[in-house]
């Protein structure tokens, strides 16, 4: 009745008689499997049929439901359906699809990957750039006060060297350094005055562009300024 083609492809699974409790008994009623339930496509037994499941179920006898069975099997086979050519070909085309979509993602990943590797390596650089800015800024304001440090350690210096030789008896001495000495009292009496220095009090982290959709190029631009020095507070010291 079937087709040589199905009679020659690969043979089904029989039911063992492992599956069942007894082979050809309900496992639910125990009880001889004696119909065909054809709502459901299962053998089923008088139980079944009155009281459980399948009531009201449209049934068979065995052989007529497998006479029809193997008829729509031996359609099938005519109609070409079993033909496994017409399976392969659509299983080939399946996995290729797959193939596809496995080798587009890992292209995306890879496109993320390099994406956030440029990103990162732009916020680093422009970490750098701020770091560098804010010590170019107070190396400046401490060599200020460094210069002043030092005018005032010299001050401090001549102010012990006029002590000491204020003590001294020896007038050729004091004749010998009397540049010196009235060099420093004139140094030692000017009066003195305030510097400034400014001290970096915050940073500015606005990103400041008013659209909020950029592309990476736009997003590379404004990184340029973004994170800028703050407002400074102003400090006075004596020197």
């Amino acid at each position: 009745m079937i087709s040589e083609q199905l009679k020659s492809g690969p043979s089904t699974k029989q039911l063992n008689s492992d599956d069942t409790l007894r082979v050809g008994e309900c496992t639910v009623h125990k009880r001889q499997l004696e119909a065909f339930c054809t709502s459901c496509h299962v053998l089923i037994c008088p139980t079944c049929l009155m009281f459980g499941d399948h009531k009201g179920h449209l049934v068979d006898q065995m052989d007529k439901a497998t006479k029809d069975i193997r008829s729509s099997m031996d359609q099938a086979a005519k109609d070409g359906i079993l033909r496994l050519e017409k399976t392969e070909t659509v299983l080939v085309d399946i996995r290729h699809t797959k193939l596809t979509f496995e080798e587009s993602k890992q292209k995306v990943l890879k496109e993320v990957e390099q994406t956030f590797a440029l990103i990162f390596k732009l916020i680093k650089q422009r970490k750098d750039e701020v770091v560098n800015l804010i010590n170019q800024h107070y190396e400046i304001q401490v060599s200020n006060i460094d210069t002043q440090e030092q005018i005032w350690m010299d001050k401090q210096s001549r102010a012990y060297d006029v002590i000491k030789l204020a003590k001294s008896t020896n007038d050729y001495q004091l004749l010998e350094k009397a540049t010196y000495i009235l060099e420093s009292l004139e140094i030692l009496r000017q009066t003195p005055t305030y510097k400034n220095v400014y001290i970096v009090n915050s940073i500015d982290t606005t990103f400041n562009l008013n659209n909020i959709s950029l592309n990476l190029s736009e997003f590379q631009k404004g990184l340029q300024n973004w994170i800028k020095l703050g407002d400074s507070v102003l400090i006075q010291f004596k020197c």
